[in-house]
């Protein structure tokens, strides 16, 4: 019986043209590792799935593709994650691809039996994360690195994880299916929520800028923005009930994370040209203006945006989301 070491899971949509040329980076990634590939596509009314099908058998590669039909990314990303077999699962987005990264992922967590494990920015993490490996004790809870996400510490990028594939199913840990904005940092949270064992891999993630593609102009999202909201309520809501002793972490989530996911959806929508009553009376009704709330572990930067909002919202300015 074939040992499948990694599972690469990836979501497509119409992308006949560039497909072959985002499953050529990944195999040069995994080339000499047993892995498979899983293409799910989300109903492309293109040639997506005949580029990729042509493209497995003519490379000899280990994979498959699956026509998921059209829906959320999440709910592609589950039913990749149902179909895998290896020991370690990752995603790879067309849109965000960083080079040479999972032989350096797969190395760390063989030396640590990591749970979950994502990357370093630059030498100076690299070179903690390696000092870190080397103790006896390499990880902190997975409730510290929330802390440090949203102090903004650390960064950690769906498009660069390894996940133990028996600690996902174990905790039966999966994307929202139906949520198309959020998805990716709750399931990041559920991870950490739940694994014994996060590190940080001392490897470099470097960005691809030539192979991935370009966000051509989106479509208009609307109120479902808040969908983001949404999610991080559904983390907020853990946290209260199996979390209530870590005061830093829900003061934290309530005074930054919240506010600052609603204040990002209100730029977009203003972005979009909807009015500022429109969107403050749509706050109201859905109840997240309750959510605006400020304390000491809010950064100056979003204070002022919420005070700006709620004394003269036709004075405020659309702060552009990176």
């Amino acid at each position: 019986m074939q040992i499948t070491k990694l599972s690469v899971i990836i979501p497509v949509k119409n992308i006949e043209r560039e497909i072959t040329g985002v499953l050529r980076f990944v195999a040069a990634q995994v080339s000499g590792l047993e892995a498979e590939f899983i293409v799910v596509d989300m109903g492309s009314s293109d040639k997506t799935v005949l580029a990729a099908v042509q493209f497995i058998k003519e490379k000899k590669l280990r994979g498959f593709v699956i026509q998921n039909g059209d829906g959320p990314v999440a709910a592609a990303l589950n039913t990749g994650l149902q179909k895998s077999g290896g020991d370690y699962i990752t995603f790879i987005f067309a849109r965000r691809l960083y080079r040479d990264f999972l032989q350096g992922y797969l190395e760390t967590a063989a030396r640590t039996s990591a749970d979950f494990v994502f990357g370093s920015l630059n030498e100076e993490e690299a070179n903690a994360a390696e000092r870190r490996m080397s103790k006896a004790v390499c990880t902190e809870p997975g409730t510290q690195y929330i802390k440090n996400i949203i102090k903004n510490t650390i960064h950690i990028d769906i498009s660069a994880i390894l996940i133990k594939r028996k600690f996902l199913f174990e905790r039966k840990i999966r994307f929202f299916d139906t949520c198309s904005h959020g998805y990716a940092e709750e399931f990041v949270y559920n991870c950490l929520l739940s694994a014994e064992v996060i590190v940080q891999s001392p490897t470099i993630l470097k960005r691809d800028n030539i192979i991935e593609l370009k966000r051509g102009k989106l479509k208009p999202v609307g109120k479902n923005i808040f969908q983001h909201t949404d999610a991080m309520l559904r983390i907020y809501d853990i946290l209260k009930t199996n979390y209530r002793d870590d005061v830093e972490l829900i003061r934290l989530f309530e005074r930054q994370k919240l506010p600052l996911t609603i204040m990002n959806g209100v730029d977009i929508l203003l972005q979009e040209g909807m009015g500022y009553n429109a969107i403050r009376g749509y706050l109201r009704v859905a109840g997240y203006d309750k959510l605006l709330v400020t304390g000491k572990q809010t950064d100056k930067d979003l204070k002022r945006r919420i005070t700006i909002w709620r004394a003269i919202p036709w004075m405020y300015k659309v702060k552009k989301i990176k």
